[in-house]
């Protein structure tokens, strides 16, 4: 059974014209979230176009080795979530919870719920902010192993639920 309550996008603490936060943080990645714009489902053709102009910026980071496929957009596509284009996603920690998911043979859209959903233990921020390296001062607080241990321990009792 799905649960779809708390499936919420994140404080939208950036504008989307590309200006600094609307709120300042102390330490960068504290007390903020990512912009809406990261949540927005991207057919194939703009995830790709997006893909292209990044490499031709010289941005090889910042492209996706496997891309998480979220939802449909329209009527026959998929969507590609347009967080997996930021230069600071953490794209190793989004493979390892990708694979998770994929171990217990719970389906990708599983791992997209997952991301958008806000999460009490990471202080109300999604699973996108979390990635994009948006933290409360209780979760920055960790060391970068515990932060991604406490993630795929919350990602666990998810699966968990899932599966029941």
């Amino acid at each position: 059974m799905r649960r779809t309550s708390n499936r919420q996008i994140g404080p939208c603490l950036f504008r989307l014209s590309g200006g600094g936060p609307m709120t300042h943080a102390v330490n960068h990645g504290v007390d903020e979230a990512a912009s809406p714009a990261c949540y927005v489902p991207l057919s194939f053709a703009e995830f790709k176009e997006r893909l292209v102009r990044l490499q031709a910026g010289g941005n090889q980071s910042g492209r996706p080795q496997v891309p998480l496929v979220s939802a449909r957009v329209g009527l026959n596509g998929e969507g590609y979530p347009a967080f997996q284009l930021d230069k600071r996603l953490n794209q190793p920690m989004l493979l390892e919870l990708c694979e998770l998911f994929k171990l217990h043979q719970t389906a990708d859209i599983f791992v997209w719920d997952f991301l958008r959903t806000r999460h009490k233990s990471l202080g109300g921020f999604t699973g996108v902010d979390f990635l994009l390296d948006f933290f409360t001062p209780a979760v920055a607080a960790m060391s970068k192993g515990e932060r991604e241990q406490h993630f795929l321990e919350l990602a666990l009792e998810e699966i968990g639920r899932l599966q029941q």
